[in-house]
């Protein structure tokens, strides 16, 4: 009784609370939204006055006229203040329209043609006398013309209306959304007196205006000035919000305690001698790193970056048979069945005559084989998304890998994590990200690079080919066949689609089969087929009784065959840079000399310069880094805006060298101030600025 008591007083006091913090009402609070308009706002993630708030500029546009209108770059949308000297007249030529004449107040000589291309029936609302701003591209002909203007009538040039005559914000909308609308909306709650945001932030944010004026420079800017000032203040606020999260996460963590997993010299040799080849000196690094860890008395959390064939998987194999070797259980999970059986099978190689049990968990999975896991008969457990299912149990949980940890959600991992006691972590990403920004986005993680490649292998050429120059490449193709080598050509589609869009699988393997290629063998592997047709189809690749290979991204990861030496790519301008030096990865792992080839069809400026980017860049780190610099770090993550660093207004690359003074400044306020060194009103945006 005394529980329920409690529980009821705290639903209470947190109802009171969401009462009366504006932040948090729902977005029909605010005028002008009813409930059709707050449904499609849901669309894009947004159902509080908060939400919206936070819901910041993919850019700005400045609408102001510097100079002379005739100084205007044809198409340049521009806002003018003006009279309108005539009645609208219906224009029948051509396709017809409403036309008037605007003299703008402060180039009276100027006449600005307004036109609206629509039916006689809709006539403009807009007569003579009409005084106001008009916003739209501007079109250089003998007059100045704008078409179709938005238009906000007012005796006064100032004030200047929402959308009008100054830099404006362009966001994120969705349809049936207008951008007037979500500035009128961003507007009416900056200018809410229940907001309360007249404080200004902690010292270390190094702000001099108060978080009314930051939000408010940052949604309606006076000047490119105060617009970068207040986005910079904004992101050092959602940067310092991060790092308190990772330090109170790292303290959390090293304060509990487990027992130490000391490897002897005994056991390392024996692990050692486990592998049938020499380990680089960036791997032995990184296992002497992982080795502190398990004795460290606290959990491990450590994340292991490598460029794709840098041998990363050594490393979980080391891992993995150091906590067996007193007594315990590990488990790998991998995002594919592919990616599962290969790490299962190099197990069961690296482990053959060892008394060591290997067991491979998937969907399907027999009760006896979940019994020797939850019996602790089965020491390693490699499997899939079927290891965090309620019904596999361990016994002794002692270490938990997670292989290409990017295809996981953040829940996925921490599932897993709890099939045990304080477990150990250890995650493996094939995707690099400059160092600099992993600390940051992952802080909570001790950080391992593997930035060597196994030696002997020589790097991969990568070569654009134009599609006429298909036939001819069959050749070249036919003699690395001859020579006991494989082909992969990866499209970005199963089916054939409509006019420019990409061929597809089937169709690719086709046209190949038509071909003196088709003389050796030509398999297609894609999404549609069964498990056990997959399987069938991938292991006639690797023994070499179809060479040829015709698949879709599916063999992105989990595709490990040394012959393979010639990867073909179509349509490369639809995939991704990071996807593709993941696929390129799929090639050059043997000393075999090995090619990338691709093709592109018609590509917008930014793809040619990411194309341009995988041709000159074969190192992973650095091209993620050339990525992000191309990005911008502006990409939508779900409902959420953020980049590829997860956070939603800090810029990577850019804004991340002021994040290790946030850190040390978080760590410490921590420390001085116990539960809440970010204040309250910080606390009340952390739930927007702070990770989730």
């Amino acid at each position: 009784m005394v529980g329920s008591t409690s529980d009821s007083h705290s639903r209470d006091l947190t109802r009171q609370q969401n009462e009366s913090d504006l932040l948090l009402a729902p977005l029909d609070s605010l005028r002008g939204i009813g409930p059709a308009i707050s449904r499609r706002l849901t669309r894009i993630g947004l159902s509080t006055v908060g939400d919206l708030l936070h819901h910041f500029p993919s850019r700005h546009e400045d609408l102001v006229v510097h100079g002379s209108i005739r100084d205007v770059s044809d198409g340049e949308r521009r806002s003018v203040y003006g009279r309108v000297e005539q009645e609208p007249q219906w224009i029948a030529s051509g396709r017809g329209r409403w036309e008037t004449v605007l003299t703008p107040t402060e180039e009276p000589h100027l006449e600005i043609i307004l036109q609206w291309f629509h039916s006689r029936r809709f006539r403009p609302s807009i007569a003579v006398g009409w005084q106001g701003w008009v916003t739209g591209p501007i079109r250089k002909f003998r007059n100045p013309v704008m078409a179709h203007p938005a238009l906000a009538k007012t005796d006064q040039m100032e004030p200047i209306p929402v959308g009008h005559g100054q830099i404006v914000a362009v966001y994120p909308a969705t349809e049936g959304v207008s951008q007037d609308l979500l500035r009128r909306s961003i507007q009416q709650i900056l200018d809410h007196e229940e907001l309360d945001l007249d404080h200004e932030p902690p010292t270390i944010i190094g702000a001099s205006r108060s978080l009314l004026a930051i939000y408010s420079g940052f949604h309606r800017p006076a000047s490119a000035a105060e617009c970068e000032t207040c986005r910079a203040l904004l992101a050092r606020i959602e940067m310092y919000l991060h790092a308190l999260r990772q330090v109170r996460t790292r303290a959390a963590r090293q304060a509990r305690k487990v027992e130490p997993i000391v490897v002897s010299r005994e056991v390392e040799e024996r692990i050692l001698a486990r592998f049938p080849y020499s380990l680089t000196d960036a791997q032995r690094q990184v296992i002497d790193e992982i080795r502190h860890d398990l004795a460290a008395g606290f959990p491990m959390a450590r994340l292991v970056q490598g460029d794709v064939g840098s041998g990363k998987t050594a490393l979980a194999i080391w891992a993995l048979l150091a906590v067996t070797a007193v007594g315990r259980q590990g488990a790998l999970i991998a995002p594919t069945t592919a990616l599962a059986e290969q790490h299962r099978d190099t197990l069961q190689n690296y482990l053959s005559g060892s008394r060591v049990q290997v067991a491979l968990m998937m969907a399907g999975s027999s009760t006896q084989q979940r019994q020797e896991v939850a019996s602790g008969q089965a020491s390693i457990v490699v499997g899939t998304h079927a290891l965090l299912s309620q019904s596999t149990q361990f016994a002794d949980l002692a270490l938990v890998v997670v292989d290409e940890e990017q295809r996981f959600g953040v829940q996925q991992r921490q599932e897993l994590a709890k099939k045990g006691d304080d477990v150990h972590r250890l995650h493996l990403s094939a995707t690099p990200i400059p160092r600099s920004l992993a600390l940051a986005v992952r802080g909570d993680f001790d950080l391992s690079r593997v930035a060597e490649r196994p030696p002997g292998r020589p790097p991969v050429r990568t070569r654009r080919v134009d599609s006429d120059k298909f036939d001819d490449a069959i050749q070249f193709l036919e003699s690395e066949v001859d020579s006991g080598n494989r082909v992969l050509f990866v499209v970005p589609r199963i089916e054939d689609g409509d006019g420019d869009d990409p061929i597809g699988v089937e169709q690719l393997a086709d046209r190949l089969t038509n071909t003196s290629l088709g003389r050796v063998g030509i398999s297609s592997l894609h999404g549609r087929l069964s498990m056990v047709e997959r399987e069938t189809r991938m292991k006639a690749f690797r023994n070499g009784q179809n060479p040829v290979l015709v698949a879709t991204s599916i063999v992105e990861v989990g595709l490990d065959v040394p012959e393979l030496t010639v990867l073909w790519i179509e349509s490369a301008e639809r995939f991704g840079l990071a996807q593709l030096h993941q696929l390129r990865g799929r090639v050059g792992r043997s000393e075999r000399p090995s090619w990338c080839f691709f093709t592109a069809g018609q590509s917008t400026p930014e793809s040619q310069q990411r194309l341009q980017a995988f041709v000159e860049e074969d190192d992973g780190f650095l091209l993620a880094e050339r990525d992000l610099m191309l990005r911008g770090g502006g990409d939508t993550e779900g409902a959420r805006q953020s980049g590829p660093s997860g956070f939603r207004i800090a810029r990577p690359l850019e804004d991340l060298p002021a994040f290790w003074a946030l850190s040390e400044a978080a760590a410490a306020r921590l420390e001085e101030s116990g539960d809440c060194p970010e204040g309250p009103q910080l606390g009340r945006l952390s739930r927007y600025l702070g990770p989730r």
